[in-house]
């Protein structure tokens, strides 16, 4: 077989995001996001003007106005509506275009495999500054808080994405079997 039909057995694949693990995730963005409100607002109501209670208010409206940022984003993404993933033979890339993952080519991925009991994939690249160095600051930021004790791990989360993480990491496996360049 030569290289041109080899390529062509593997053909790009776009996940898109799930409209059912959206809507249950605006739910409780929304509980939550009330309720910090009520107990702010309850704060305030209730408070004396040597009486305020700063440590809650702090927390609950902290917490609030950051989910609130969030939702909005995740609702500015699902408008958008784009392709979340796309796997082909140069990598795993991000096509939306905001907050980017950027692409993280097969040759610098090392292996690929499921977190235990969660919806995470693991990908486990050789550079991890270098392929964090390649995404939108937004999207780094996240992504090193997430896996900011993990040395060489990024993590794909599937929770958001229409593929549950089992058909995710089969996909990755297959085509870093094909495309990578595994190192022991």
């Amino acid at each position: 077989m030569n290289d041109e039909t080899d390529i062509n057995e593997f053909p790009e694949i776009l996940i898109g995001p799930s409209g059912a693990k959206f809507a249950i995730t605006m739910a409780i963005m929304c509980a939550m996001i009330g309720g910090a409100y009520w107990v702010v607002f309850r704060i305030l109501t209730g408070a004396t003007a040597g009486g305020l209670q700063a440590l809650p208010l702090l927390i609950c409206g902290g917490g609030a106005l950051i989910a609130t940022f969030w939702l909005l984003l995740s609702l500015h993404a699902r408008l958008y509506g784009q392709p979340r993933l796309r796997i082909d033979e140069t990598g795993i890339s991000d096509p939306s275009g905001r907050f980017s993952l950027g692409t993280i080519t097969w040759d610098q991925i090392r292996d690929v495999r499921g977190m235990p009991h969660k919806q995470v994939v693991w990908v486990l690249v050789d550079d991890k500054k270098a392929v964090l160095g390649q995404m939108h600051p937004l999207r780094r930021a996240l992504i090193w808080f997430d896996s900011a004790f993990a040395k060489n791990i990024i993590k794909l989360n599937t929770w958001r994405l229409d593929i549950n993480r089992d058909h995710l990491l089969g996909i990755l496996a297959h085509y870093h079997r094909k495309f990578g360049n595994p190192r022991k």
